[in-house]
């Protein structure tokens, strides 16, 4: 089937960007059959984010594989998000993916060694886990795609370890979805916050942080989900 085509307008964009949306989760039911194989290093996280979305178009395929271009000094990248649970908009803060990110992904990519999580107690697992998790979420190294990039990462390096991280189950409603966002900001505002560069951010993302007080961080919404591999 051939992808439609941007026509100059909302409905032509939108249509597109279904289109793309359902090839990439396409692309991510055949790395479950067939996954990347590869040392959880730099370069296979990369071939997972290529291969999700190599049927992309237009300038989203000229970043597919590779990193976001580093925010400018003393600048913060932000996002808002609205959610369907949430009254008002929820902001997240991510890495500036400079060198000291990049530097920092790479320590952290030096940790998803699938032989150091095998035979953990669930508990010890999940807590590793999420951590991992955080900290990939908030360097969000591509400019777009992050989520389902690292959910493939994720989830391939815990069957590797023996066990089975099902995110989909978050997904099959709204609610879930919400309850996904807001344990992974909440994770994620947490190693964001000291470095952050201006005022207004650091504002917004402690409103955010206030709000969001009281619902399951990363770690213990994953406790809920988290089994052995059979």
């Amino acid at each position: 089937m051939e992808p439609p085509t941007k026509r100059g307008n909302v409905v032509g964009a939108v249509v597109l960007e279904q289109h793309e949306l359902f090839l990439s989760l396409l692309r991510i039911v055949e790395l479950e059959r067939n996954p990347v194989h590869g040392s959880f290093d730099a370069a296979h996280l990369r071939e997972i984010n290529r291969r999700i979305f190599q049927d992309a178009s237009g300038a989203a395929r000229r970043g597919i594989g590779e990193y976001r271009p580093p925010v400018p000094e003393g600048k913060d990248w932000l996002k808002a998000r609205k959610l369907g649970t949430v009254e008002d908009l929820v902001y997240v803060a991510y890495a500036r993916m400079d060198e000291y990110a990049i530097a920092r992904l790479d320590k952290v990519l030096a940790g998803a060694n699938p032989d150091g999580f095998r035979g953990l107690g669930i508990s010890e697992f999940v807590q590793r886990f999420a951590a991992l998790y955080a900290e990939l979420d908030y360097i969000h190294p591509f400019s777009d795609g992050n989520s389902r990039t690292l959910r493939t990462f994720t989830k391939q390096l815990a069957k590797k370890a023996g066990y089975d991280v099902p995110w989909e189950q978050f997904s099959r409603d709204a609610t879930g979805r919400d309850l996904l966002y807001i344990a992974r900001d909440l994770s994620v505002n947490r190693l964001a916050m000291p470095n952050i560069q201006g005022e207004r951010t650091k504002d917004r993302v402690a409103s955010t942080m206030e709000q969001l007080a009281g619902n399951k961080d990363l770690a213990a919404l994953l406790r809920d989900i988290v089994r052995p591999s059979r």
